[in-house]
């Protein structure tokens, strides 16, 4: 199965890939959406980058119809991401073509709800928060799990 792991780079990308190496590979394709940076560029594997977009709404249009046809040419089967921008896009595309998503709210704020967070929470098919408090913040469809990494 194909398994997009979605995230901007930095601590998103750090915690999201953590997880996927420890909970997720297995025998699964991983395939990485990310920002091209210092971080990013010598990630192994299937990996497409995409500019940093910030929180102009208008940026995130051609980059989504850029996602879409990346997940209809991959013909991924589920997005994991732990957030902002490009995980954002992912999810929403995702949605727009029938794909399951599960997003990870990071284990770095543990009592407000992120922005990316919030915005994913109306997107994502499974919403998953890894403090109990933001369980009860997100929402019934937020599913805490603790600390997963």
């Amino acid at each position: 199965m194909k398994i997009i792991f979605a995230a901007s780079a930095g601590g998103h990308l750090t915690e999201l890939l953590m997880i996927a190496n420890k909970k997720v590979i297995g025998k699964n394709d991983k395939i990485i959406l990310s920002e091209k940076t210092d971080r990013t560029k010598n990630l192994s594997g299937k990996v497409y980058f995409f500019e940093a977009l910030g929180y102009n709404p208008v940026k995130y249009i051609l980059p989504l119809l850029r996602c879409m046809k990346i997940l209809k040419r991959e013909k991924v089967k589920l997005i994991l991401t732990t957030g902002a921008e490009v995980g954002l896009v992912a999810i929403i595309a995702g949605r727009l073509l029938g794909i399951k998503s599960v997003f990870i709210e990071i284990a770095g704020n543990p009592k407000t709800p992120s922005l990316g967070g919030r915005m994913a929470y109306l997107f994502s098919n499974v919403f998953l928060v890894q403090y109990p408090e933001l369980a009860k913040k997100f929402g019934r469809k937020a599913k805490y799990v603790g600390g997963i990494i």
